[in-house]
């Protein structure tokens, strides 16, 4: 299949797992933002709460390339998308061999113009939590001199983590302004999205 075709199969995928839970949930979306979202691809920061955010990534940024947990290998399905889509799969715990993966891949998949989508909190927290930020994605940024596009949510408050249950109403997706990271530190590039996307969200109410 090509990758054309690929993604095409992944758009029908998610807008019926929209479509279902705007039905039988009574969920649905909103975005601001969406004219931040620049024309060449570089690396999204997503905030990582639920499973909802996915359906948002897949929908915007084509093609990318997702930095997943290896643990997601083990599922047979999830696995061929995985391969099929290019995305990175990260063994947590591992520390500089998977940084440098991460940086190696990424910088690969950038220069074949795919966005790099990745959740640096490294694993969905509650919603109104957050956690230190991992360093792959800032250095991807950084040594590749690529912009980083922060994209904020409250989706964990609708559909949490290890949660089976939706509630009703409009998650709001918010996206940043990208920023460049020249002349920026790791910490530096981190906490500017992190400081953005977190303040961001506390203004939904």
């Amino acid at each position: 299949m090509s990758e054309k075709n690929r993604w095409r199969t992944m758009g029908a995928f998610t807008r019926s797992n929209v479509y279902m839970c705007r039905a039988l949930c009574g969920l649905d979306y909103a975005v601001i933002g969406l004219k931040n979202i620049p024309e060449k691809p570089c690396i999204v920061f997503l905030k990582h709460s639920s499973v909802y955010e996915m359906f948002f990534a897949l929908s915007f940024f084509q093609p990318a390339s997702y930095v997943a947990k290896y643990e997601l290998m083990f599922i047979p399905v999830v696995r061929g998308a995985i391969k099929a889509l290019k995305c990175i799969p990260v063994k947590r715990g591992l520390g500089k061999n998977e940084v440098n993966k991460v940086v190696a891949q990424g910088e690969q998949y950038l220069n074949e113009g795919r966005w790099i989508v990745i959740c640096p909190e490294g694993t969905r927290v509650r919603h109104g939590e957050t956690r230190r930020y991992g360093i792959s994605g800032a250095l991807l940024a950084k040594g590749t001199f690529t912009p980083v596009l922060p994209v904020a949510h409250n989706a964990g408050y609708f559909w949490g983590r290890r949660s089976l249950i939706k509630r009703p109403g409009k998650i709001t997706f918010s996206v940043g302004s990208q920023f460049t990271t020249e002349g920026l530190e790791v910490d530096e590039i981190n906490k500017r999205a992190q400081d953005w996307i977190e303040k961001e969200i506390k203004s939904f109410g």
